[in-house]
């Protein structure tokens, strides 16, 4: 399954996020593709908010990974830019916040180690679009090759058809 939305700023974005945010549960991981600047710290902002946390979100591009409480669960915040090789995805014991269920656990630059996580992902593909109106927007594509995911992306349709009008 997959849905593609148009975000018409990065306020639109994160809102996006935190509508998001009522589908998924502990144990999830989303894996975030695309360009530099593309929004894709700007949506998990909005997915932080909606999970309740309270802290502020950064990047985490030079220490890797972030942590966050988010009520019972864990928002771990991981980013790959500066990942070189598979060899440092490794080093990371990545494994031990992709197999607990009390972590949702949010990849940017997740193209670089799709073919490694061998649990269900959800993938945020990121793309710049600009059209006639010359505002520069982003295509957000969200795609499932799973039933699991097909399920959580129907009712995360359901959730934006439902606020629709406030956005």
């Amino acid at each position: 399954m997959q849905i593609e939305i148009l975000s018409r700023s990065p306020g639109h974005t994160s809102k996006i996020g935190r509508m998001l945010s009522e589908a998924i549960t502990g144990g999830d991981i989303l894996l975030f593709c695309g360009e530099l600047g593309g929004g894709k710290t700007t949506f998990i902002s909005g997915l932080a908010r909606g999970l309740k946390v309270t802290d502020d979100i950064s990047s985490p591009s030079f220490v890797i990974l972030n942590e966050y409480k988010a009520g019972k669960l864990k928002l771990v915040h991981i980013d790959f830019y500066r990942l070189d090789g598979i060899d440092e995805f490794e080093n990371i014991g990545i494994d031990e916040y992709i197999y607990d269920s009390s972590n949702i656990v949010c990849i940017e630059w997740g193209e670089k180690v799709r073919d490694f996580i061998d649990r269900d992902h959800l993938i945020l593909d990121f793309k710049y679009q600009i059209d006639g109106d010359g505002i520069n927007k982003r295509k957000i594509v969200f795609s499932s090759s799973s039933p699991y995911w097909d399920d959580k992306l129907k009712k995360f349709k359901r959730i934006m058809e439902k606020e629709q009008g406030t956005f």
